[in-house]
């Protein structure tokens, strides 16, 4: 059986799988990265991303050991790069607007045993990381807020 951890993993992977409509953009989270960059010649565009928890909470007690509701809070930080030579920076920008609206308004039933619930916080996104030329890339980076409400 999976920890929770691995399960909120899983579950905030496949919102983003399942909602983000770009299949030609090469997409890397931290558990299947590459480490390399890819050749900006040949791939113009991709993403490095990665899911980070925050607190663990409890929101309502008395049901016994293990019975309890609690929340795990985090964000999927997404990380876009742009092939200098091949596309501009506002290109890039709309992917990161994409790739945000790939989690907005989502709410979905968790994969972790019994009951949990993953959504993205309303207010929740925030661009992090300023706009940055490393080597052939531009980079730009946002955080997309989360709870995970589960029975532990």
């Amino acid at each position: 059986m999976p920890g929770l951890y691995n399960c909120v993993e899983d579950d905030v992977v496949a919102v983003f799988n399942a909602t983000f409509n770009h299949p030609s953009v090469p997409v890397f989270w931290r558990m299947n990265d590459l480490e390399v960059a890819p050749d900006p010649s040949t791939t113009p565009l991709f993403m490095r991303n990665t899911v980070l928890f925050g607190p663990e909470s409890m929101m309502a007690f008395g049901g016994g050991r293990g019975s309890n509701e609690k929340c795990l809070d985090g964000f999927a930080e997404l990380v876009g790069f742009a092939s200098r030579s091949k596309v501009s920076e506002r290109v890039l920008l709309d992917l990161m607007a994409d790739a945000t609206a790939a989690f907005r308004s989502k709410r979905v039933i968790g994969s972790y045993p019994g009951g949990s619930d993953l959504s993205f916080t309303g207010d929740g996104s925030t661009f992090h990381l300023q706009p940055e030329e490393t080597g052939n890339w531009y980079l730009r980076g946002c955080r997309v807020f989360w709870e995970y409400r589960f029975v532990g």
